[in-house]
């Protein structure tokens, strides 16, 4: 069975945004507290309403969601500030960028190339150890 290519890069950035979906540890109540904290659940749930969400093939209302995402992304790193709202800043441009390729592939433009999903992981390690979680797991 043959995936499409809208379905294909939605589903690669739900799981490039799975990496940092647990990013918040018990780090923070030495370390941050309160904003932190907050903002780190926040954009765990964020991240896990999008993997839930699932992706439909064609379907500019994905694009939506990531842009929705990275939106709620970044304010919630602007809330906690510091390394959180730089890695977070950094997350939600990859989300961006996502939605970006979604609107072109859903309107049949095939070019333009995909989100870099290497900058995503990455940066999603930057949330991750941002937020005080040593280590990743999908789901």
């Amino acid at each position: 069975m043959r995936m499409s290519a809208t379905k294909l890069v939605g589903v690669l950035a739900i799981g490039g945004a799975m990496l940092a979906s647990t990013a918040c540890g018990p780090i923070d109540s030495v370390t941050g507290g309160g904003k932190k904290n907050t903002a780190c659940k926040n954009i765990e749930t964020e991240l896990r309403n999008i993997a839930s969400g699932g992706v439909s093939s064609g379907s500019a209302g994905n694009a939506q969601k990531f842009s929705d995402a990275a939106t709620k992304i970044r304010a919630e790193g602007q809330n906690a500030g510091g390394d959180v709202e730089s890695a977070a800043t950094k997350f939600a441009g990859d989300l961006d960028d996502t939605a970006a390729t979604l609107r072109r592939l859903s309107s049949g433009n095939l070019s333009g190339g995909s989100p870099d999903f290497t900058a995503m992981q990455r940066h999603g390690n930057e949330l991750g150890k941002a937020c005080g979680y040593s280590g990743f797991r999908l789901g």
